[in-house]
Formats: structure tokens, C-alpha cells, sequence
């Protein structure tokens, strides 16, 4: 499960009191158009945050004529890659706790109650904002 541990990074904490939590969105899965609704949130979010970074995990590259078009300031943008479900769960919840994000978008796939509880308690720890994109 998650280790309820961060680990070590560069001492980065938000500056001041930054709204945290959990937002969970629901897309019809395989459904291209659902991502049409979500490129223009995540380039709002890129040009949010200050001195923190918008981190996007991700299982599959983006392509970056993709993030042009839709207007994504990447030089705010943190792009990871993960390989499986479970390190993109791993990965959200240390991006999360660490604070220097302002919004961790991650598609962790299905979520226990105790796995959304810990997420949640990393974004308060990090003062940072969590998007979970999970498909129907």
C-alpha cells in the first residue's frame, strides 16, 4: 500500500496557506472527446500555483504538439511517467505530500477508501490540490 512516509526531498514548502483536498473526475472510458474537456482545465492549472509546479502523472507520453495547441505552459508543467497503476499511487502521493505542487492530476485507477484517505492527508500535509481522473 502507501508508505505513509515522503520521502526525503529539497526543503520546498508552500508559502502561504494554499487550499488542499481531493477532486475526483469521472470520464466515459475510451471516449476521446472526454480529454477535449480536460486539456483546457490542465492549461488553466499550468498558469496557477506561483512558484509551484503542476504535476501530471501519466502511464503514456503527451505529446507536446497536444500542450501547444491547448495552451499548457510547460515550462509550469511537471510531465511523470509511471508504468503501472500502482506507482502512478505511489508517485501521486509523494508529489502531494512533498508541497512543491500546487496540483498533482493523476488516473491512479480504482481507489480503496483507506488509499483515498491517505491521498487525502498527503495533500493536506502538502498544502496541495489533487486531481483524480478515473474512467467508467
Amino acid at each position: 500500500m502507501i508508505n505513509p512516509q515522503p520521502l526525503q526531498s529539497p526543503s520546498v514548502q508552500p508559502q502561504t496557506t494554499q487550499p488542499s483536498g481531493l477532486t475526483e473526475l469521472v470520464l466515459t472510458q475510451h471516449s476521446a472527446g472526454s480529454w477535449l474537456m480536460v486539456m483546457p482545465m490542465i492549461a488553466h492549472l499550468s498558469r496557477q500555483g506561483g512558484d509551484r509546479w503542476l504535476t501530471w502523472l501519466t502511464q503514456e507520453p503527451v505529446p507536446a504538439k497536444i500542450l501547444q495547441e491547448f495552451g499548457v505552459d510547460t515550462s509550469r508543467l511537471r510531465l511523470v511517467h509511471c508504468k503501472s497503476e500502482e506507482e502512478q499511487l505511489w508517485v501521486c502521493w509523494d508529489a502531494l505530500a512533498l508541497g512543491n505542487s500546487h496540483t498533482v492530476i493523476a488516473n491512479p485507477g480504482s481507489l480503496t477508501k483507506q488509499a483515498l484517505a491517505q491521498l487525502e492527508k498527503a495533500s493536506q500535509i502538502g498544502q496541495s490540490q489533487g486531481l483524480l481522473i478515473r474512467e467508467r
